[in-house]
């Protein structure tokens, strides 16, 4: 009996020993992983280039084959392999300022203004992807906010459609008629706390949804060799400054900052 005990406990740590060998190797297969962390300003109105939008975004790199295993099982059957990796979800944040300005229109055939504003406002309700499709090419990479179904971190595909979207209306103030509501409210890729962008014209004042200048906002990037920073801007119908980084770090060096570390 004392034979058995000894012999089983000989084994037993004789397991964990090769547990403990082990178990550091199986951790250095997985690897590293890589985040690539995204700050954005839009500029909203060319004559005033204190209205902006900020927005920040982090993602986190994940091969094809485990972001759609049944895809890359299929492949593998028939002796190919699916490579490349998606650019997976972590968490997106957006701020905009506070901004007003005037349309010159007619009212009852005479000049007159249409107001358009909105209040300063935070959102935390930001959806994005990106990816790396050449495998020859690691450096090349594509991101954009949408509202599809995106890969979260976890590995899990998540849809923000799947979740009610609700928008505050317009808050009446003493015995003023609250503003009409007119238009579509429904869930964009950067929804603010405040949805609202207000107008007031020919003695009326309604609200519509305020939509972001992110919104299907889309990118096509490449690092230089060498190199884990690209700052860069697009121009045309939207001025957006862009600054992306690649690092080890989960952790966004510029998180809810109004900034970007130039390289």
């Amino acid at each position: 009996m004392k034979w058995r005990m000894k012999r089983r406990t000989v084994l037993s740590l004789l397991l964990l020993a090769v547990a403990a060998v082990l178990l550091p190797y199986g951790r250095c297969e997985a690897g590293p992983k890589t985040y690539y962390h995204f700050t954005l300003k839009a500029f909203l109105d060319p004559h005033n280039l204190n209205a902006v939008e900020w927005a920040w975004v982090t993602l986190v790199e994940v091969p094809k084959t485990e972001a759609y295993p049944r895809e890359a099982a299929l492949i593998e059957s028939y002796g190919g392999s699916l490579r490349g990796s998606v650019l997976a979800f972590v968490r997106g944040s957006a701020w905009r300022s506070e901004h007003s300005y005037t349309l010159d229109k007619r009212c009852k055939d005479r000049p007159a203004e249409m107001k358009i504003s909105w209040h300063e406002s935070w959102s935390d309700r930001v959806y994005a992807q990106g990816g790396l499709d050449n495998p020859n090419n690691l450096n090349e990479l594509h991101f954009g906010f949408t509202t599809r179904p995106i890969l979260r971190s976890n590995k899990r595909w998540y849809d923000p459609k799947s979740r009610a979207y609700v928008v505050a209306g317009p808050v009446r103030m003493g015995g003023a008629a609250a503003e009409e509501m007119r238009g579509e409210y429904t869930l964009r890729p950067v929804n603010y706390r405040d949805a609202l962008k207000h107008y007031s014209f020919c003695g009326k004042d309604w609200v519509k949804q305020y939509r972001s200048k992110f919104n299907h906002f889309h990118l096509h990037e490449e690092f230089l060799d060498g190199y884990d920073n690209i700052f860069n801007q697009t121009t045309g119908r939207k001025h957006v400054v862009y600054q992306v980084i690649r690092s080890s770090s989960r952790t966004h060096p510029n998180w809810k900052e109004q900034r970007m570390n130039l390289p």
